[in-house]
């Protein structure tokens, strides 16, 4: 094999790597920073719900504490298909918290204690609260393992500042775990800058819009669980949304363990297979993206297979290679986890890729949806024949 497309296959991750952080800090100086009080005029008279998912175990509600003080603002979002005894638990938690719950008519086929890493109940119970029990000019999605060190009201508040439409947020792993945390850290803070660049890539954990937006989005969603946040943005994009990104930051559980690092980790897996092969076509639209998915990510990956298989030059020239850029993008916030980034790299293109592939269809035979993304012209809310996209940094906090 030609030692220059072995040493393109195993580059490309860095490489995107380097060019995303390159990127995305440009963008990100031509901003000032701006810390906003939750008393400021940016706030007054400002009504906004917040729809929390839960359903399968009320033990994956872990974020009590945080969600109390925003009393009946919060809608706990359900499935019908609830035991007995969850539907108890969420009534006695929403009785003293002053909450509010949300059962969607829907009721999964194949309900359990079990967290699901497929299915459409996530975003059933999001479509149909938003049609149903909204009343809020905005609304925030936030996972119920999900919290923020600032107030959501200044995340809102900042959304109307700017006049636009839905908003990508800041997600931050906690800091404390083992070394499979500690690498999942690095992971994310590189996928968070590139929000800089790419606004409309949401993060499912916490995003937020105006009601009238994420209705219209919702509408058209697959409900396709893997990849559903990237779609959420995507939609609202082509249907002339403006989006935005406040790197606002919201705290998010990580796995801990390999177990359920690789459960998510496959499931993930199926997510880009469905985004970046099954729907390809929106390649069109973003072709950086889509480029990196499609090309990178899946067509080298036999090329990477077969640079490993056959070591040479190329490999150690890329091995060496890939060390001095994970450094580089990462130099802020180095330690000694990064000695491992390259292997954990490795596991996951070429061994859990391959795999999401299969986890895919596992997906989405089951439900018969096989998240195909389509849109309906003409149906969005913005005046504007392209969206107005902004990348300022309004309100960080970490």
């Amino acid at each position: 094999m030609d030692w220059t497309a072995s040493l393109l296959a195993l580059l490309a991750l860095p490489l995107l790597a380097v060019l995303i952080d390159a990127v995305g800090a440009a963008r990100s100086s031509r901003f000032r920073t701006e810390h906003r009080d939750a008393g400021s005029e940016s706030l007054q008279g400002l009504s906004f719900d917040v729809l929390v998912p839960i359903y399968g175990d009320i033990r994956y509600l872990t974020n009590l504490d945080y969600l109390h003080s925003y009393g009946p603002q919060i809608i706990l979002c359900t499935t019908s298909g609830e035991t007995d005894d969850f539907r108890q638990s969420l009534e006695e938690i929403a009785a003293n918290h002053g909450f509010r719950i949300f059962y969607s008519d829907y009721a999964p086929p194949a309900a359990g204690t079990r967290r699901r890493t497929g299915g459409t109940v996530r975003d059933r119970v999001i479509r149909d609260a938003l049609n149903t029990v909204v009343q809020a000019d905005y609304v925030v999605c936030l996972d119920a393992d999900s919290t923020s060190v600032r107030p959501l009201s200044e995340l809102v508040g900042e959304l109307r500042r700017r006049g636009d439409d839905v908003a990508s947020i800041e997600l931050v792993p906690q800091a404390e775990g083992p070394a499979l945390v500690q690498l999942q850290r690095h992971e994310y803070r590189l996928a968070m800058r590139l929000r800089f660049v790419m606004p409309w890539l949401l993060s499912g954990a916490c995003h937020a819009g105006t009601t009238s937006a994420m209705r219209a989005i919702m509408a058209q969603h697959s409900l396709f669980f893997q990849g559903n946040d990237v779609e959420t943005g995507l939609l609202g994009e082509r249907l002339g949304y403006r989006m935005t990104h406040i790197p606002f930051a919201v705290n998010t559980e990580v796995p801990a363990t390999l177990r359920s690092w690789w459960r998510q980790r496959l499931a993930w897996a199926g997510g880009e297979f469905r985004l970046y092969i099954v729907n390809i076509r929106f390649c069109f639209w973003h072709p950086f993206f889509w480029t990196y998915g499609s090309v990178v990510l899946f067509a080298f990956l036999l090329l990477r297979w077969e640079a490993l298989v056959h070591p040479g030059l190329s490999l150690l020239a890329a091995a060496g290679l890939y060390f001095g850029m994970i450094y580089v993008v990462h130099w802020k916030d180095r330690n000694r986890w990064l000695l491992l980034m390259p292997f954990y790299t490795l596991i996951t293109s070429l061994i859990i890729l391959p795999l999401g592939m299969v986890w895919y269809f596992a997906m989405a035979i089951p439900e018969k949806n096989f998240g195909l993304i389509r849109f309906r012209r003409g149906s969005g809310g913005s005046s504007a024949t392209r969206p107005r996209r902004r990348n300022a940094v309004g309100i960080a906090s970490t």
